[in-house]
C-alpha cells in the first residue's frame, strides 16, 4: 500500500473521504497539506504512484463538483510551484491511468475542472500546460489520450495542436 496516507488502508471509498475531506478545508491549511501530501508522493516507487493515482481517479467522479474544483485549483497551484519533471511526471502517470480506464473521465464535470484550470494566472497555466504537452508527447499512445479529452478542454489546454 502506498506510505503516502500512512496508517489508513487505502479504497476508492477511503480516498475519496480524504478527498472530501481535503476539500472542505480552508485554502490556508488544504495547500500546506496538499504540498506535504504530494512531496510524500514523489518518494514512492512507480506502481506506488500509479495505485494512488487509480484511486484517487477512482474517487474523483462520487466527489460533489464544486468541492472537486477546490481541490483541484489548490493542487494546480501547488503543481505550478513545482519543477517542471515533477509536474510531468505526475501528468505522465495521470495519462497513464486513464488509458487504462478512459470511462472515469465520464462521471467528472470536466467543463468545471477546466474551468478551473482556467481561473489559474497565467504563469501557472503556463507551467501548467508545458508540462502536461510534455507529458502527452512522451505517451506512445498519445492520440488515445487525446480522444478522451472534450474539445473544450483540448483547446482551453492548448492540446488540440499535440499530435
Amino acid at each position: 500500500m502506498p506510505s503516502i496516507f500512512p496508517d489508513v488502508s487505502i479504497n476508492p471509498t477511503t480516498a475519496g473521504n480524504i478527498i472530501q475531506i481535503l476539500s472542505g478545508l480552508p485554502d490556508f491549511l488544504r495547500k500546506p497539506m496538499l504540498r506535504r501530501r504530494l512531496s510524500e508522493f514523489y518518494t514512492l516507487d512507480h506502481a506506488d504512484r500509479c495505485e494512488t493515482i487509480a484511486m484517487a481517479l477512482q474517487a474523483a467522479p462520487s466527489i460533489e463538483s464544486g468541492k472537486l474544483s477546490i481541490l483541484v485549483r489548490t493542487w494546480l497551484e501547488v503543481l505550478a510551484e513545482m519543477d517542471r519533471e515533477k509536474r510531468t511526471i505526475m501528468f505522465g502517470i495521470y495519462c497513464e491511468e486513464l488509458l487504462k480506464r478512459p470511462n472515469i473521465l465520464n462521471g467528472l464535470n470536466i467543463k468545471s475542472l477546466t474551468d478551473t484550470f482556467l481561473s489559474l494566472d497565467p504563469a501557472q497555466r503556463e507551467k501548467i500546460v508545458d508540462s502536461l504537452k510534455e507529458a502527452v508527447l512522451a505517451i506512445p499512445k498519445r492520440q488515445k489520450i487525446l480522444k478522451l479529452i472534450p474539445q473544450y478542454s483540448l483547446n482551453a489546454l492548448g492540446l488540440d495542436l499535440v499530435g
